[in-house]
């Protein structure tokens, strides 16, 4: 994140990042022979996008909450400097996607248009929101949130906690109605209506993001959390990830992993200590800046190598390594010659034209 506020650092978030892609990435890998435990964790991984949108909120309130407030940075100037943020790798990873459909001649334009507009998870069918690279779903749901800062960092702390009660209200009571009638119900597709509902649904993990507001505010404020919260928080994570399965869909997407969530993320809010040096190490930081990359372009390469790398029958721990160092050095590669360069033009231009 390589912010300072207070002369507080805090590029340990940005090393935590990289953490968070992994375990993504660790949830689209097959385990078959591995440990049924280690199998079962991992297939949670999925928790890092929780992670993502309570980090997305926390970020755009330091970077952005004092301009907004002060009148300093206009809404058209602003969602033109978060487009930019997220477009140059958004569109690129697209692209193969969008070109294979047309050589196939199957490309669906409905789905092509909704996606390439940032309004495909909206869309309540599989086919539609994992249209393309699958994985840009979360920026459909980012773009949302990006929209709902810019009236939400006007209220006080308090007034956002108000808020994220009463949609935390909200996403429960649906969830216990959904349980009740809905649970297994597949409107369209594969995959049920709870997992649009719960894990798709712009409207509900907005939940997160607020909540990420919220935090940003005590942080301000100077609340903090003993050293000691750290390791149950890893541990809590391991343990929440293991007994996940057993936890209806309804509850288990966000609901389920969100105490622990925000556990874990205030407590590397910390000024010192092992896990900020650690996270805070400039290959981690790198690692960390290049986790946008390495977060769209992971799924698509894992199953390209398993098809390249067939013949090799490599065990589940052979195909993980080469891919994670393969799809790790091309993240890096592509935020350093592509991505931070492609941003950095964009935001200039926009900044000279606001």
């Amino acid at each position: 994140m390589n912010v300072v506020g207070q002369k507080i650092k805090l590029d340990q978030l940005t090393g935590l990042r990289y953490f968070a892609a992994l375990l993504v990435f660790f949830s689209h890998l097959k385990w078959d022979n591995a440990p049924s435990a280690l199998q079962i964790v991992f297939e949670q991984g999925y928790v890092g996008v929780s992670f993502f949108f309570v980090l997305s909120g926390f970020v755009l309130s330091y970077s952005y909450g004092d301009k907004v407030r002060s009148g300093a940075l206009s809404l058209k100037t602003y969602m033109l400097l978060r487009l930019a943020r997220l477009s140059p790798l958004r569109f690129i990873t697209a692209a193969p996607f969008v070109l294979l459909g047309l050589y196939q001649g199957n490309l669906d334009w409905l789905k092509t248009l909704l996606n390439l507009l940032y309004l495909h998870s909206w869309a309540p069918i599989a086919s539609f929101y994992f249209s393309l690279n699958a994985p840009s779903w979360s920026l459909s749901n980012e773009l949302f949130f990006y929209l709902c800062f810019f009236p939400l960092v006007l209220l006080p702390t308090r007034s956002q906690l108000r808020i994220a009660l009463g949609l935390l209200a909200v996403v429960v009571l649906a969830a216990c109605l959904v349980y009740w009638r809905l649970d297994e119900h597949k409107l369209f597709g594969h995959q049920t209506f709870a997992h649009w509902l719960f894990y798709i649904f712009p409207g509900f993990r907005l939940l997160e993001f607020i909540i990420g507001m919220v935090l940003y505010g005590f942080w301000k404020d100077g609340w903090r959390i003993q050293p000691f919260c750290l390791a149950p928080s890893y541990l809590l994570l391991v343990v929440a990830m293991y007994f996940a399965h057993l936890i209806p869909e309804p509850f288990r997407f966000s609901l389920w992993f969100l105490p622990v969530i925000v556990l874990f993320f205030y407590a590397h809010l910390d000024e010192d200590g092992l896990a900020t040096r650690f996270y805070s190490h400039r290959t981690l930081v790198l690692l960390g800046n290049a986790s946008f990359a390495f977060y769209l372009i992971h799924q698509p390469l894992i199953q390209v190598f398993t098809r390249v790398l067939a013949s090799l029958k490599l065990s589940n721990w052979g195909f993980c390594l080469v891919a994670w160092l393969a799809i790790s050095a091309l993240s890096v590669a592509a935020y350093l010659l592509y991505e931070k360069p492609a941003e950095s033009f964009l935001k200039s231009r926009i900044r000279k034209a606001a």
